[in-house]
């Protein structure tokens, strides 16, 4: 790993900057989200030389439909990362960490990242589409009155948009956020991303180790995989003072309890793309 020779960030140079732009491979995990993000930092944080964020602050929730739609306005993007993460990560990098960030936030703004910071890395989460779904139910995807939802993804054409009901538009997300994903994975060097199935992720000890090998990272220790993925994490909780702009169920089914009729409108737009993925839709 690349090693810098400060300690402090405000004793940096310049060189130390360049450096960190051009040399060192800081990682991103891109999602659909509800797809084990937070899992997957908690994990990583049991090494010893990764430093691993959720969503830290700026989160960007409120960025990621305007990045989605706004591609061609690279110049704008690379600049508010520069904002809301450079000093972040230069502070990991002279630590000689490797800076792991797992926010779903940072999918559409992967482009610029991987421009930006000329060796990161970028790992690919998938979830079973149904899952995904039913989960983003239970959260209130899509139906929430919150600065979350004005920023979540959504369809350009507003009129068939308001059309859809929850699960078209989940199904919808799930499949335009992995194709963008999959094109950007396109751009890049092969050896900069590595696609794996959360599915796998919790409950595989050798896709933890390929997911360590990918990045860099020393060993963690087994009994700790073992610790982590015997645990459930941002579980659904319901506060008893949830306002009434939020609208989070509990009783979502699970897929293979869906009618005809929701499943049909999953098939619809993830048929085809979930077959890249060995998911399949009964």
């Amino acid at each position: 790993m690349f090693k810098a020779k400060f300690k402090i960030i405000h004793h940096v140079d310049q060189e130390t900057i360049d450096d960190m732009y051009n040399e060192y491979s800081p990682v991103f995990i891109l999602s659909t989200g509800r797809s084990g993000s937070k899992f997957t930092a908690a994990l990583l944080n049991g090494s010893p030389n990764i430093t691993a964020y959720h969503e830290p602050r700026p989160t960007l929730q409120y960025f990621s439909n305007n990045a989605f739609h706004h591609q061609n306005e690279e110049h704008v993007l690379t600049n508010m990362i520069d904002a809301v993460r450079m000093e972040l990560m230069l502070d990991v990098f002279i630590k000689n960490s490797i800076y792991v960030e797992s926010n779903q936030c940072l999918t559409f703004f992967a482009p610029v990242i991987a421009k930006r910071f000329k060796k990161s890395k970028f790992v690919h989460i998938v979830r079973h589409p149904g899952d995904f779904v039913r989960s983003a139910v239970r959260k209130g995807w899509h139906k929430n009155d919150s600065i979350w939802e004005s920023g979540r993804v959504k369809m350009a054409d507003k009129n068939q948009w308001d059309r859809m009901d929850q699960v078209e538009r989940l199904s919808w997300v799930w499949v335009e956020t992995n194709r963008f994903i999959e094109n950007f994975k396109k751009q890049v060097h092969s050896q900069r991303v590595l696609t794996l199935k959360i599915e796998d992720l919790i409950k595989k000890k050798k896709t933890v180790k390929k997911l360590l090998e990918f990045i860099g990272a020393r060993d963690i220790d087994a009994e700790k995989i073992e610790e982590m993925q015997g645990k459930k994490m941002n579980e659904l909780h319901i506060h008893p003072d949830e306002p009434p702009n939020m609208k989070k169920v509990t009783d979502f089914p699970a897929y293979n309890e869906w009618n005809d009729d929701m499943k049909n409108k999953l098939r619809k737009y993830a048929e085809r793309l979930v077959k890249r993925y060995g998911y399949h839709l009964s």
